[in-house]
């Protein structure tokens, strides 16, 4: 079980470095002002599901370390940690 839980630590890391570029990406043309609404769709649809694969990657860190999530507010960065 301790060799599963390295992998898993290992994939959810590399997937989150990964994910961290889309996010940014999205992020910036959004904030580029485009008014093509397909394709801002687009992008929030981008967004949104890159948030979602950060939220399992997350869960899947925690399962790797075996702790319990835990919500709270922080002072600097994204609005919630984990």
């Amino acid at each position: 079980m301790e060799a599963v839980g390295q992998i898993a630590a290992g994939i959810a890391h590399d997937f989150n470095n990964i994910l961290s570029v889309i996010q940014g990406h999205a992020e910036l043309q959004l904030n580029m002002g485009h008014e093509d609404g397909s394709l801002v769709q687009s992008l929030h649809e981008i967004a949104g599901a890159s948030a979602r694969a950060a939220s399992l990657t997350r869960q899947l860190l925690a399962f790797s370390r075996k702790q319990m999530l835990h919500a709270a507010r922080s002072t600097c960065g994204s609005p919630w940690t984990i």
